[in-house]
């Protein structure tokens, strides 16, 4: 990340993640002042003063060598080999450069340090070091949220883009453990390739990709959207790439207000279930019952897809087991709707008779 893309997410940041930043850094500023005053403050009782501050200037050239000369020859080296060519280097030469250094230098000065002196501050200067370093590896994940948050809303992103999914009316389900629940169809046109969907989260955008989503699910470049009044609206931006080969992006946030409500009733088959609408697979629970000699009850998790099951993020309505004469009929249903506070409701469907 160069210096202007860095000047560029931090503006980026919402206005109270910018003020706890603005105190986080004051704080480690100050505690590296406090360090270096404690040090300069002590070595100039000794008389050493002039001697100790060559030695800290030494220790902005010896800390960057030591760590180049650790990370230049272990990224040339690939796999669990580069692994173990960066800690060897971290405990054989970047001591040997950092406490040399100190050692070799602090003994030179006139008056010179002794070889106390040089340790002590070998071992503050890795502190001095230390609480920054610490700090950037804290804020290298949000400033990267920023930087793509940046990159994805320009500030002149100039007339929006209307959605090329057809969108579905929302429907509503009222569920005794959940509540209101609702749920949404976006349906792509014929060649729309769906490329990835964003999801917004206070003030700044969710790329999606690899995580977990229970709130929408796709099904080839459909996007299906199941989510409880408690959980809130899900506010999605999707990627596209048209027919015509073109990137494309708009956001979408479902309208709740006068969503028809229904009734939420699963019926079973022989070889599965059918569900009102499509339901993310990370929300979905089902019982088993095995036919096989010896082989009890069990649970089995909507996004374990089966041998042979077509990939795709949703356990689509008419809901098929491959293997339903070995496993038997489905028993029960489940789906896990997330409460405030990190707690779940899950909703029960039953199978009726055998």
């Amino acid at each position: 990340m160069d210096p202007l893309q860095l000047i560029g997410a931090l503006t980026a940041l919402p206005a109270q993640t910018q003020r706890d930043w603005t105190i986080a850094a004051a704080v480690v500023v100050t505690l590296i002042g406090l360090v270096l005053w404690l040090e300069h403050r002590f070595m100039r009782a000794q008389g050493k003063g002039g001697s100790w501050l060559v030695v800290r200037v030494a220790s902005l050239v010896a800390g960057p060598v030591a760590a180049l000369a650790v990370l230049l020859p272990a990224n040339s080296v690939s796999g669990m080999e580069g692994l173990a060519v960066f800690y060897g280097l971290l405990l054989t030469v970047a001591p040997l450069i950092w406490f040399g250094t100190h050692l070799g230098l602090g003994r030179l000065q006139n008056p010179a340090l002794t070889v106390g002196e040089c340790v002590a501050l070998s071992l503050s200067g890795l502190l001095v070091l230390a609480v920054p370093a610490w700090a950037v590896f804290l804020a290298v994940e949000p400033l990267q949220k920023a930087a793509r948050h940046l990159q994805d809303n320009p500030r002149d992103p100039g007339p929006p883009i209307a959605l090329a999914h057809a969108v579905q009316p929302v429907r509503q389900f009222q569920l005794p453990s959940a509540g209101a629940v609702f749920s949404q169809a976006l349906l792509a046109p014929p060649g729309l390739r769906l490329v990835r969907v964003d999801e917004r989260v206070g003030e700044l955008w969710e790329d999606m990709t690899g995580r977990t989503h229970p709130r929408y699910c796709m099904n080839g470049a459909d996007l299906h959207l199941l989510w409880s009044a408690r959980e809130g609206t899900p506010h999605l931006r999707l990627h596209w790439v048209d027919a015509d080969g073109q990137r494309r992006m708009a956001e979408h946030r479902p309208d709740v207000s006068g969503a028809p409500s229904t009734e939420f009733t699963i019926t079973f088959r022989p070889d599965g279930f059918n569900l009102p609408v499509p339901v993310p697979r990370t929300r979905v629970h089902f019982a088993l019952y095995r036919n096989d000699v010896g082989q009890p009850n069990y649970i089995a998790m909507g996004n374990s897809e089966q041998e042979g099951e077509r990939h795709n993020g949703c356990v689509m309505p008419d809901y098929r087991r491959v293997k339903a004469a070995q496993e038997g009929p489905v028993l029960a249903v489940m789906i896990v709707f997330q409460r405030p506070g990190d707690k779940s409701s899950i909703e029960r469907f039953l199978r009726d008779g055998p």
